[in-house]
């Protein structure tokens, strides 16, 4: 029997016996499927009646408006240019004390301590000085000897002479006269007189002076101690005047209008600065200038430093002394008052740009370069004008050309356009 007889036999068979085995297939199959194609049909119809019945969104036709931002104005006032740095205090002068002769230390005075005071020329120390009192007596003596020999030696020069004239033979020669001998005891009382200075002077220098006036910074030797020539007794520094060694940027010499290599000078002595720190939990300063900047360019940091001279800073006048290794701070005023252009700090952005907002309420953006900045506020020769009005708010991404709605600090209402550019979304 081929496939298309058995079709046949199935089909006769299903309309002819309700139970046979093929018809409860059937009807099992459509008792499982009926429910699905049921869903199937409530689910279209509902989908297609919700795409039917469905708000369309309306188009919006209005332009993209315009970032906010606030804005201060700018204003012109007179000032005084300065700057803040910081540096470490360090005597103009420091020196090693040291003996010049060698001896054993037998006197200290009492001012020969750390920190103490003491004069110019002032006795710090003695040596040992017997030695050196036999060496003058010593010396006086070869002086007397000398002084001896040439009023002999005097004499029998003029004894010659005078027999020489005698024979009436005319000019007589240098050995006739004794002239070589004469010359040599004048040389011999020559060295006789400069053995007595040398003396005397090793035996003054077993005194040691202070050179100049200050303090001793720290003591090297005690009383009983054997001093070597140019072994260092005490390292002391000048007190008449301090320095701080201050870095400062191009900017800041700008601003100051000194030169790299300034050097002060009764026409130009140089800006005034203002050093101060805190000690005992109170503020201490100090008045000053800045007398020189070093004349090279340090190579790693791209700073040239400068140095603040402040006069006399261990005067009773001083609330304290400046004394050596004060970490302080110094504001340096410019040369004189000059009129800036004055914005709140939050003006300036990323430290070189200005956002100034145009009459068309667009920004135009700026690089500048500012005068002086504080904590408060930021000061331009030129870049700024008069009366310009400055973003202060944060504008992201910024572009030249903006539109912008401004707003002041205050919070008021925004400007009014003259002609508002719409924002480019694209960009």
């Amino acid at each position: 029997m081929n496939k298309m007889d058995a079709s046949l036999t199935s089909e006769a068979e299903l309309v002819e016996n309700p139970h046979s085995p093929l018809w409860t297939r059937v009807r099992r199959f459509a008792l499982f499927a009926a429910p699905a194609l049921v869903l199937a049909l409530i689910g279209g119809g509902g989908y297609a009646l919700m795409m039917a019945t469905q708000q369309r969104p309306d188009e919006k036709a209005d332009a993209p408006r315009a970032p906010p931002v606030q804005f201060a104005v700018a204003h012109a006032r007179p000032t005084i240019v300065s700057i803040n740095v910081q540096g470490e205090a360090r005597p103009r002068v420091e020196a090693s004390l040291a003996s010049q002769v060698a001896g054993r230390l037998v006197w200290a005075s009492p001012k020969f301590v750390d920190g103490g005071s003491f004069a110019e020329g002032e006795v710090m120390a003695r040596l040992e000085d017997a030695d050196y009192r036999l060496a003058v007596a010593r010396a006086r003596a070869t002086l007397a000897q000398a002084e001896e020999a040439l009023t002999r030696e005097q004499a029998e020069a003029d004894l010659a002479r005078q027999d020489w004239q005698a024979l009436g033979r005319g000019d007589p020669p240098p050995l006739a006269v004794r002239e070589p001998q004469l010359a040599q005891a004048r040389a011999s009382l020559a060295a006789a007189q400069a053995g007595v200075r040398s003396a005397e002077l090793d035996l003054a220098r077993t005194n040691v002076r202070a050179p100049f006036t200050g303090r001793i910074r720290e003591r090297r030797a005690n009383v009983g101690d054997y001093v070597s020539p140019g072994a260092p007794v005490a390292v002391m520094f000048a007190t008449d005047a301090m320095e701080v060694r201050v870095p400062l940027t191009d900017a800041d010499l700008t601003s100051l209008r000194v030169p790299v290599g300034f050097s002060a000078s009764t026409a130009n002595p140089g800006p005034a600065a203002h050093v101060s720190t805190v000690t005992a939990g109170r503020i201490r300063t100090w008045e000053g200038r800045l007398v020189r900047t070093e004349a090279t360019v340090d190579a790693s940091t791209r700073l040239v430093y400068g140095i603040v001279e402040v006069r006399d800073p261990f005067n009773a006048r001083n609330p304290s002394p400046l004394a050596p290794g004060m970490f302080v701070s110094a504001r340096l005023d410019g040369s004189g008052r000059e009129t800036l252009i004055a914005a709140p700090r939050s003006a300036l952005k990323r430290n070189e740009f200005v956002y100034v907002v145009r009459p068309d309420n667009t920004i135009d953006v700026r690089q500048v370069r500012p005068a002086q900045t504080t904590a408060d506020e930021v000061l331009f020769r030129d870049g700024v004008a008069d009366g310009e009005r400055v973003v202060v708010s944060v504008l992201t991404s910024p572009r030249q050309g903006m539109s912008v709605t401004p707003i002041d600090r205050a919070g008021e209402s925004p400007a009014p356009a003259a002609a508002a550019q719409p924002l480019d979304i694209r960009e």
